[in-house]
């Protein structure tokens, strides 16, 4: 059931309203009325409510004030505005807070009145609002599970537990503001809701879980799939989703804690990617100084050994060898248009020694530089 505020200071209208209108008809419960617009916010922040139905004059705080303090703390909440005034001035004002109708006292009819609250019933359904019972229902599950993961329960008494056998683990693969991150769990909390019926949701910090059914396995792919594509394309940014089935006999934390496990190698992996690409960036920019292992990790933000491995890992090559291969290319990229000597052209890529610099060159070129240079003039 959806819950209902009514905000209107005369009182024969809300008894009105209150007695004649089948509220369970449209999945609706009159929660909470107020006569006055100050009382109204006090009680909408007690409920939240789904519905806002309120005057536009009233004592204390009116309804234009009441709306906007709504919408600051909700954009999604519907609001019908019931008001003796035909003025459009008051009606134009209201339009940037998605007022879903307006009913005027002198004409209003119980038909005026139906209309509009089946169509604040569709928006609600629309958007995935669940309502306080159905809430209930689907967050008990939910927060069985938030605090068994946790460690705050020691035994899980959710029936359906045994029914789920396929998991994702989904987070954000960039350090993003916490905004993007809510943003993006209510797009997939209305993408879960919406695609699988059989399905549980958890919010676990930074973090989303989703549980399927066995026999919603099937629709794993392809709900994956829209996830990401949507979120990509909405918020800009990019959610690893992990997967994994649930094996024989195992339980729910030792498969969530696998799967995390994972997750978090996965992540890690992505991570050091990144800096090892930044890092490969700085040195080809920078490939000209003497910019030794101390120089680079210092700069990258780790310690030199660190860096080395990752580095190693990453590339495939050790440190030196990848920065005197950056070196190399661009030494023969000049020797191919420039008729400076071989040392200068050297020395200004970042061989200072010449010696050295014909040995190397030599070696993974086969021939001296000099004669590369003649060889491809």
């Amino acid at each position: 059931m959806y819950r209902v505020l009514f905000a209107e200071d005369e009182m024969l209208v809300r008894l009105g309203m209150k007695n004649s209108i089948p509220w369970d008809e449209f999945d609706m419960e009159l929660t909470a009325e107020a006569d006055n617009g100050e009382d109204a916010y006090e009680l909408f922040l007690k409920i939240r409510p789904d519905l806002v139905i309120t005057d536009v004059r009233m004592d204390k705080m009116d309804g234009y004030e009441l709306i906007q303090k709504i919408r600051a703390v909700d954009e999604e909440c519907a609001i019908l505005v019931v008001t003796c005034l035909d003025d459009f001035e008051t009606i134009r004002k209201m339009i940037p807070y998605h007022i879903m109708g307006y009913i005027l006292k002198a004409s209003m009819n119980m038909d005026e009145i139906f209309e509009a609250l089946n169509k604040v019933r569709e928006y609600l359904i629309k958007i995935g609002r669940i309502g306080v019972n159905e809430k209930k229902e689907k967050l008990q599950p939910e927060e069985q599970i938030k605090e068994f993961l946790a460690g705050k329960t020691e035994r899980l008494l959710w029936p359906g537990e045994n029914r789920m056998k396929e998991m994702m683990i989904f987070s954000l693969e960039e350090e993003e503001q916490q905004k993007i991150n809510e943003l993006a769990m209510k797009l997939i909390r209305e993408l879960i809701e919406r695609q699988i019926s059989d399905s549980i949701l958890i919010e676990t910090g930074d973090k989303g879980l989703c549980l399927f059914s066995e026999k919603q396995v099937e629709d794993f792919g392809r709900v994956s799939e829209l996830m990401i594509r949507s979120i990509e394309t909405f918020l800009g940014v990019h959610y690893k989703i992990k997967e994994g089935k649930r094996n024989k006999d195992e339980n729910l934390k030792d498969w969530y804690h696998r799967l995390q496990r994972k997750s978090e190698d996965h992540i890690e992996t992505i991570k050091c990617d990144k800096l090892i690409k930044d890092a490969v960036e700085y040195m080809h920019k920078n490939h000209e100084q003497s910019l030794t292992l101390n120089e680079i990790s210092k700069i990258m933000g780790i310690s030199p050994s660190y860096f080395s491995h990752l580095f190693k890992k990453v590339t495939g090559k050790n440190y030196i060898e990848y920065l005197n291969d950056i070196r190399l290319q661009e030494v023969k990229a000049e020797l191919l248009v420039s008729d400076q000597n071989i040392s200068v052209i050297a020395e200004n890529h970042g061989f200072h020694n010449l010696e050295y610099f014909s040995r190397y060159f030599k070696k993974a070129v086969g021939i001296s530089p000099a004669k590369w240079r003649q060889q491809n003039r």
